[in-house]
């Protein structure tokens, strides 16, 4: 089910980073070569990508670039298991990793293996609490590095539980689960 703060949070991360440029409402003065950009986006759900659509088809952008955005499918329901759904998923992952930049939804599954396999280092998004979208919308992974889910939570040499994203340099929290690990640059 798609939601409307979700949206925001989308909109507000791409214009903060100056990843997709802002519309106006009036025609603007165009450049004499105008750029494009071509925006891929990923899910279950059309919804975000007509609204995103939406949005630049109907209003001009302030840097006069064109963009454009693609969806190469949208299932609207997990259909795990079944052949053509999981290929249409693995197509999109590998899609994904070709992008120039990245922006995903905290724990998206999508996200952690497009933007491993590109090398990218990507834009989180945080999940939203209360209905309500996170303030801030998004911040800069610490590494390209997918957040590990299910990490051990057991220092052997103490022999006691332990913070394990902090036995080590090179390990960390995941900006988007606190209890999950990832590789980063131990100076980081």
């Amino acid at each position: 089910m798609p939601f409307k703060h979700v949206l925001d949070e989308i909109h507000a991360c791409t214009s903060k980073e100056h990843l997709l440029p802002e519309v106006v409402a009036q025609e603007p003065v165009w450049p004499a070569s105008a750029r494009s950009k071509a925006v891929l986006m990923t899910g279950l759900s059309s919804w975000y990508f007509e609204n995103i659509r939406g949005r630049y088809w109907q209003s001009a952008t302030v840097t006069g670039e064109v963009v454009s955005m693609h969806q190469s499918s949208h299932e609207e329901h997990q259909l795990t298991g079944e052949a053509t759904h999981d290929m249409k998923a693995l197509a999109e992952m590998y899609l994904l990793s070709m992008t120039d930049a990245i922006v995903t939804s905290g724990w998206s599954t999508f996200g952690y293996v497009g933007h491993g396999l590109g090398g990218l280092t990507p834009w989180v998004m945080f999940k939203p609490e209360n209905l309500t979208m996170p303030n801030p919308s998004c911040r800069r992974a610490a590494s390209m590095e997918p957040c590990l889910h299910g990490p051990p939570f057991y220092d052997c040499k103490a022999r006691r539980g332990a913070v394990t994203g902090k036995l080590v340099p090179h390990v960390r929290h995941c900006e988007d689960m606190s209890w999950g690990l990832k590789l980063v640059h131990p100076e980081y």
